[in-house]
């Protein structure tokens, strides 16, 4: 009797355990899902804990751990997950986007390869591994991904604009600027208005690049590339008061900025203010940019 009284008892509690990591998981589930993260790792670790073999567990861990941007650890859990069970393609895509972050691009694009053969029709698998090829100036294959991420999802606004940075190394800057407008449509942002207007400016939309070196600031005010390079528009349009007044506030926000102390230098210089422009010029030579040692020489700089 005492016997069957046992196995009663252990029935109940391995029925328990099992639940309990139900419930655990489930929980960790929500937690996730209302962006608590660590809240939620501690719930997956309990399901770990009780069932070592949960290829889930191991994956919503790495997905936390990724969240709270550890993502070597979160490269771990994933590969436990794959160890387990090697047919999700998520597993693979998500542990491709650790490796990313980490600007392990070879290692990512192969795995976000694993995930497109097991999910061909998966569009951030083939966004991330163009953003991947990119990164290694690989434009042409990039390009082909994009396109295809593209295609997948045209409400892709990351999707456009990547495609935009591939097309502006391409020296396709009205493609560029096409794919900037539909980014900006879905979500405006600092760097996608900072980008349209590097493109506006090298096809001599001064004002339109001004538009838009503008818009970026209103987005992020300490932004000193972008005065830079609004400054440069001032510059091209003769407007050297206020070229000199957006090269001195980059220089404010980044002081190694030498082609801000050249251009300043110029638009000094054609305001007749020769000490002010040989300082500018001098300085920009100290940092490197090289292009002011000619303006040295010409206007006898000490």
């Amino acid at each position: 009797m005492k016997r069957i009284v046992l196995i009663l008892f252990l029935t109940q509690f391995c029925g328990f355990a099992q639940t309990t990591a139900t419930e655990y998981f489930d929980a960790g589930y929500k937690k996730y899902d209302n962006k608590q993260y660590r809240e939620a790792l501690v719930d997956f670790k309990k399901v770990i804990e009780l069932n070592p073999k949960d290829a889930n567990a191991w994956f919503n861990s790495g997905l936390s751990k990724y969240q709270l941007k550890m993502d070597e650890e979160a490269i771990a859990d994933y590969t436990k997950s794959i160890e387990l069970n090697a047919t999700m393609y998520d597993v693979y895509y998500n542990r491709g986007l650790a490796k990313y972050m980490l600007k392990r691009y070879d290692e990512a694009i192969t795995d976000f390869n694993i995930s497109i053969s097991m999910k061909t029709d998966h569009s951030n698998s083939y966004l991330y591994r163009g953003i991947s090829k990119y990164m290694q100036a690989k434009d042409n294959d990039a390009l082909a991904d994009l396109n295809m991420a593209i295609g997948l999802n045209t409400d892709n606004e990351n999707g456009y604009y990547y495609r935009a940075l591939v097309k502006y190394q391409m020296v396709d800057d009205n493609g560029a600027i096409e794919d900037l407008n539909k980014s900006i449509k879905m979500k405006p942002s600092y760097d996608s208005y900072y980008q349209r207007g590097l493109s506006k400016y090298l096809l001599k939309d001064y004002n339109g690049a001004m538009a838009d070196f503008s818009s970026s600031l209103g987005l992020k005010v300490d932004y000193a590339k972008a005065y830079l390079e609004r400054g440069l528009c001032y510059f091209s349009l003769a407007n050297d008061k206020n070229a000199i007044a957006d090269f001195s506030k980059a220089l404010e926000l980044d002081s190694k900025l030498g082609k801000a102390y050249h251009f300043r230098g110029l638009s000094k210089s054609y305001g007749n203010d020769k000490a002010g422009a040989c300082s500018d010029f001098l300085k920009a030579v100290e940092i490197g940019y090289e292009k002011s040692k000619d303006e040295v020489t010409k206007n006898g700089c000490k």
